[in-house]
């Protein structure tokens, strides 16, 4: 179950691979990449593995905090640039940020190496919780992690009405909740500790909280993992149905080009009858608009040919030319 949302997370990374480099939404591969290295590091064979070449100092454990918490940091980050505006509030926002993770990786850092964990063991907080480094070190991450996903839902949920694509308000909602959701998580693994003290691992308290956690975790990752997805698979979706139109039109516009163009050498680029099987082609709006250019070339050098054109003919050139200028339209302004 462990492995489940650092799949997931490595999915996205490598899908966010192109814009690594990029300064304005380059925070959002660096996030993605951290929770995946943080990610898998708790798998407990992975943590086993790796902590004993490290002399089994449990430094795994360390270092699996501080990819989460930088990783909840730079998501933080992604989310102001993306969705606040303004851009005094967004600045104090982004320096709060920056002051909250350097005071609390260094509070968690120094919690640890005040604290004795000589056996590894990948539940720190539960092993060592009674000593107070530990202590520190739970709560003051637990902490600064439940501060970032309270206020990326705050962000999202007080911008989402602004904006102006439902790909865009649909991805922020899913944000928002499963942000909220991975807070839940961190208060489950909290309660937990508490629960365990009191009651033993085998309560039935204990099991249900264990459930809730795993469930929630992963459910936490997959929702913000698909909303950061969304806008990107709706451009693809969007772009794969206009697509499938050029195509039709292409089609449909493919007797009206060998009737009207076809011959007129020096109009043209293409010295053959058009096929039906360019539905077919690779740039099918590209030969869509070549098409209509020269349909529409041929009928103002030979004006006889404008009587070639039945009320179909125009109606389809016609369509076909208010689609391509629509398409054209929605790219400038998006």
């Amino acid at each position: 179950m462990e492995a489940v949302p650092a799949a997931a997370l490595w999915v996205l990374t490598v899908l966010r691979l192109p814009i690594a480099q990029d300064p304005d939404r380059g925070s959002v591969f660096r996030a993605t990449i951290l929770a995946a290295i943080a990610c898998t590091l708790y798998v407990p064979a992975v943590y086993y593995g790796i902590d004993s070449l490290l002399g089994g100092q449990n430094r795994v454990g360390l270092a699996t905090l501080l990819s989460l918490l930088l990783g909840f940091w730079q998501f933080r980050t992604a989310i102001l640039l993306a969705a606040v505006a303004d851009k005094e509030v967004r600045r104090r926002q982004l320096t709060l940020g920056r002051w909250a993770v350097g005071a609390t990786c260094a509070a968690v850092t120094a919690g640890f190496l005040t604290s004795r964990v000589d056996v590894t063991d990948p539940n720190l907080p539960l092993t060592y919780g009674d000593q107070p480094g530990m202590a520190v070190f739970l709560w003051t991450g637990s902490s600064f992690i439940m501060w970032i996903c309270v206020d990326i839902a705050r962000v999202c949920r007080s911008n989402v009405p602004h904006m102006h694509t439902p790909a865009f308000r649909s991805a922020f909602t899913l944000i928002a909740v499963g942000c909220v959701l991975f807070a839940l998580v961190l208060l489950d693994r909290l309660l937990y500790g508490a629960v365990i003290k009191v009651e033993g691992t085998a309560s039935p308290t204990a099991a249900v909280l264990t459930s809730f956690y795993w469930a929630g975790e992963t459910c936490a990752v997959l929702l913000v993992s698909l909303g950061l997805l969304l806008p990107r698979l709706a451009g693809h979706f969007k772009h794969g149905t206009f697509g499938l139109r050029a195509r039709l039109l292409l089609w449909e516009t493919t007797p009206i080009w060998n009737r009207i163009a076809f011959g007129q050498y020096e109009l043209v680029l293409q010295d053959r009858r058009a096929s039906r099987l360019s539905f077919f082609c690779r740039h099918a709006e590209n030969q869509l608009h070549r098409r209509l250019v020269e349909i529409r070339d041929c009928e103002m050098a030979n004006p006889e040919t404008s009587g070639r054109l039945g009320a179909h003919d125009r109606s389809v050139v016609e369509r076909a030319e208010h689609a391509l200028e629509t398409r054209s339209g929605a790219q400038l302004t998006h």
